[in-house]
């Protein structure tokens, strides 16, 4: 059988749209074999390997406020921790969860901040990996795990989709929010009247600071996901329209949902075509997958 690896982007509240495109896949009975993820996409992804639906993972999702995510930090090293992250996940599949015994094949990717080097979790505990995956830089303290400290995946691996191919999968569909800006949605009538006080948490020069750290973190990701897609592109990528959508905008659920599921839904041809090659096609995908398993 063959095996689809999806690889799901960061992406702060624009990562809501992989609950989207996941529904589309299972309402097509896409055969998903494994996910990985990175920052936004390790949370959902984390979720759905341990068995959660994507309507099981929206209710959490409408359940919890921006308070829950952002828990206070005692470091010094961020204007929040990961606790939130942490807790989160624990809460809903158990605090000793270990991705070796998760349902479905997962790996999230993490930035060791020491070494400047590519982390990807592919064991070990399940809140550790993802709460490493999503210490985005100023914004979050570093996460610690096993004496290291780790920031972001997104600084080097933005949409994990080479992780995906190393992982053994025959197909990878990437989903890429291309994440940037804003910190907030500019539009406040697409917002809840009730959203709107969770700016206040944020002083106006702490929400310039965010918004350097992601033009920043923006810019530094381009180059690393162009040379990761000229080396081993995935065989199919999407692009939900999350746009308006802002990187702490948690209450914009519906928009991005529905971004991720119309994004997906539209796909599915092509995904058909990947998944039911023609014969050349297949002969050309099996003379990739040599060279990318001969290093070459």
């Amino acid at each position: 059988m063959m095996k689809l690896g999806i690889a799901l982007g960061g992406g702060g509240a624009k990562g809501l749209a992989h609950i989207g495109v996941l529904r589309a896949l299972d309402a097509a009975r896409a055969p998903i074999s494994l996910v990985t993820g990175t920052s936004a996409g390790a949370i959902i992804g984390a979720l759905y390997a341990a068995g959660k639906s994507p309507d099981d993972i929206e209710r959490l999702m409408r359940r919890l406020s921006l308070r829950d995510w952002l828990a206070r930090d005692k470091t010094g090293m961020g204007f929040f921790s990961t606790d939130g992250f942490r807790r989160v996940i624990e809460s809903e599949i158990g605090a000793g969860a270990r991705i070796e015994n998760l349902p479905l094949k997962f790996a999230a990717v993490a930035t060791d901040m020491d070494s400047q080097q590519e982390v990807v979790f592919d064991s070990g505990g399940v809140a550790d990996a993802v709460g490493a995956s999503c210490a985005f830089p100023i914004v979050l303290a570093p996460a610690q795990v096993g004496g290291h400290a780790y920031l972001d995946g997104g600084l080097l691996n933005p949409v994990p989709f080479d992780v995906a191919w190393r992982m053994g999968a025959d197909f990878v569909l990437a989903v890429d929010l291309a994440a940037d800006e804003p910190t907030f949605t500019a539009d406040p009538a697409l917002h809840r009247p009730e959203a709107l006080l969770f700016r206040f948490i944020f002083t106006a020069t702490q929400q310039k600071i965010f918004r350097v750290a992601a033009r920043t973190i923006g810019i530094m990701t381009k180059p690393a996901r162009a040379l990761k897609a000229m080396d081993a592109p995935p065989d199919l990528t999407i692009y939900p329209d999350v746009q308006k959508i802002g990187l702490l905008d948690f209450d914009l659920i519906d928009l991005s949902v529905a971004a991720g599921e119309t994004a997906m839904r539209d796909a599915l041809p092509q995904l058909a075509k990947v998944l039911h090659p023609t014969f050349r096609e297949r002969i050309q995908k099996t003379w990739r997958r040599m060279r990318r398993k001969n290093g070459n």
